[in-house]
């Protein structure tokens, strides 16, 4: 940033004097040498004996731009030049702002330019260009009652040049942003605008949508997360924000489209374990941020039945970060506002908007199935596979299209309870285990196949074809749990309060066989099961499937001719 010209610029200074070594002068070494002169000739609190200390380590820190810098602080007052700009008029407050952002804007070309380049300019070091950024924050925030006029014509096109991707084969050219001071204050006057609108019902609709610009995909400010990561800044931002629950009552869909993605956005970022407390994460973590954020909203009076349904992905987030983190809290308050969302959704059901309610039941299905299956920690697991097995109990379930509820029981229900049953029957001898967790975890299993299965099976019968895919699908389970061996004669003694590999085993066994005899028995009473063994009665496909398969397990092999002793009554 040194200019080869320009020289006559400096002559108007005090002190300057022309000479050789000046010839690459820039303005500001060419002002550091009048403050110096300033201090030789007009400072009267020079040394006077020599003796004494002089401490110039700070100054020493500081470059001569930011002596400058200070030397302007102290000699500008910049509070009343951004309350004067009240009294300008459009065209001044305008010509004011434009002249900040061509500021900025040349800045942040020459940055990445070279030597040459910059000798035809005078760039701004970043740190003004920062204090640029805080200007035009300020001066806006000043003139509120001008703010529709100013982000319309001059901010929201600024912020979007700033911050938006570029994608490859644009016509504009894509440059990697990397860290600057200046994004980081552009950031912040973002959000600080942002904060201010969600309380002014007027601007709140066309400043929150500018929030997606500030994560992917149309945010640039994270193409280099390790060089510039401003995940705290947002989630802090994140918070202002939603906390005004009052002006959130009000926005529209597209500023809610806004949070919703900065809030998935928060939820995925964090979720780093703490190094000094395993099993939590800091305080600042931008996932905690993120579950204050959604739990004022969805629990806040003034938002009951505001808050879009597409939140549940902001929430399927949170609940990663605490799996991703080793936070079993937070993934379990997750689970509980997955919970709320789905109680929520009652009103859907006592309108009969049964398309609607699919189309929002089932992401929160997905939601909580997936830490039931994936999760690593046992309590999390635990409490969604208990949270699975109630959300298909409710009547929700009867609300939507028969095809979709079988569709849920084959994709989701069954599998989940199958892999769970198989992965833990897989227990080595040796283990260290809690096998009490164990035997909880496999009742759930057991029930989440079952109970849903009966509950709605008065309708599933309706559907032949799928009705018997289901059914052969929990046979298949449940003559994987059973086995083939049959089952003991004597009764061992399994009341000693001690929990063995052996006992639970056994104890499974006879858990799923007692689901499995309720089951033949509604079927028998509905008449959808029969005797094949009698000739009077019509051979059925379903019969002979299911007759086959119990024969075909050990344990309830000796029960079998008991069963059909029933359908023949």
């Amino acid at each position: 940033d040194e200019p080869s010209s320009n020289n006559d610029e400096y002559a108007s200074l005090p002190y300057y004097q022309r000479s050789p070594s000046r010839q690459f002068s820039s303005v500001g070494t060419a002002f550091e040498n009048q403050l110096f002169n300033e201090m030789a000739y007009g400072n009267d609190d020079l040394p006077v004996t020599g003796l004494e200390r002089i401490d110039s380590r700070q100054a020493e820190l500081l470059s001569p731009r930011g002596r400058v810098r200070n030397r302007l602080a102290n000699l500008v007052d910049f509070n009343g030049l951004i309350s004067e700009t009240r009294y300008l008029c459009d065209d001044g407050l305008s010509d004011t702002l434009n002249a900040l952002i061509d500021i900025i804007r040349d800045s942040s070309k020459n940055n990445n330019a070279n030597e040459e380049a910059a000798i035809s300019g005078l760039p701004i070091s970043p740190a003004s260009e920062a204090f640029a950024e805080i200007l035009l924050c300020e001066v806006v925030r000043k003139n509120r009652d001008r703010f529709a006029f100013i982000w319309e014509n001059i901010l929201s096109a600024h912020y979007n040049s700033r911050l938006t991707c570029r994608p490859e084969g644009s016509e504009v050219e894509s440059d990697s942003m990397i860290l600057t001071p200046g994004i980081e204050k552009c950031v912040s006057g973002i959000l600080k605008i942002c904060i201010w609108a969600s309380s002014r019902n007027v601007f709140a609709n066309e400043v929150l949508p500018t929030l997606e610009i500030l994560h992917p995909p149309l945010g640039a400010c994270v193409w280099s997360p390790l060089e510039l990561n401003l995940d705290k800044h947002l989630s802090e931002g994140l918070w202002r924000i939603c906390r005004n629950v009052d002006g959130l009552s009000q926005i529209d869909d597209k500023a809610w489209e806004g949070i919703l993605g900065l809030l998935d956005w928060c939820a995925s970022r964090g979720g780093i374990p703490s190094r000094d407390n395993f099993g939590s994460l800091d305080e600042d973590d931008p996932s905690l941020q993120a579950f204050r954020s959604l739990h004022l909203m969805l629990h806040a009076e003034e938002l009951k039945d505001i808050v879009p349904y597409g939140v549940v992905k902001s929430i399927r987030s949170l609940v990663e970060a605490g799996e991703r983190g080793h936070c079993p809290k937070l993934s379990i308050a997750g689970l509980d506002l997955l919970q709320l969302i789905h109680t929520r959704m009652e009103t859907l059901v006592i309108q009969k908007e049964s398309e609607l309610l699919l189309h929002c039941w089932n992401p929160t299905i997905d939601a909580v199935a997936e830490p039931a299956e994936k999760s690593r920690n046992g309590n999390v697991r635990q409490h969604a596979l208990t949270l699975l097995t109630d959300m298909v109990l409710d009547r929700h379930g009867t609300c939507i299209p028969l095809l979709s509820l079988c569709e849920i029981m084959n994709s989701i229900c069954i599998p989940i309870a199958g892999e769970r049953i198989t992965d833990l029957l897989r227990i080595p001898r040796n283990a260290d285990v809690d096998l009490e967790e164990i035997m909880i975890e496999l009742e759930l299993c057991i029930s989440l196949l079952f109970k849903p299965f009966l509950h709605h099976l008065k309708n599933l019968v309706s559907l032949e074809q799928e009705f018997l895919g289901i059914w052969i699908s929990m046979l298949g389970i449940m003559t994987h749990l059973l086995g083939d061996d049959e089952a003991p004669m004597e009764e061992d003694d399994y009341d000693d309060g001690i929990m063995t590999r052996e006992k639970l085993f056994r104890l499974t066994q006879d858990l799923g066989s007692e689901h499995l005899r309720n089951a033949v028995m509604v079927l028998i009473a509905m008449n959808v099961l029969v005797n094949d063994d009698d000739d009077e009665a019509e051979p059925s496909q379903i019969s002979s499937a299911t007759w086959a398969a119990i024969g075909s397990i050990g344990y309830c092999r000796p029960l079998i001719d008991e069963w059909k002793g029933t359908a023949q009554c």
